[in-house]
């Protein structure tokens, strides 16, 4: 069964977080800017699913964190 979700995230700078979170796509996961971040997942395990939407939801909070700072 194939699991797939699409999370759209309103971002400050949508394009400075996704230029870090980029190198990090595995060929099933993808983020792109597009005036919010957008993530799109598709897996074989609802698991998997879940913990990849996780992973980006903790990177993105780290990110706004650090844009904040640098402000």
């Amino acid at each position: 069964m194939l699991c797939h979700a699409r999370l759209e995230v309103e971002s400050k700078d949508p394009e400075a977080v996704v230029k870090a979170l980029k190198p990090d796509d595995p060929e099933w996961c993808s983020c792109w800017a597009d005036n919010r971040i957008v993530i799109e997942v598709r897996v074989e395990k609802i698991g998997t699913l879940l913990s990849a939407l996780d992973d980006y939801l903790i990177n993105i909070k780290m990110c706004e964190g650090v844009l904040e700072v640098l402000g």
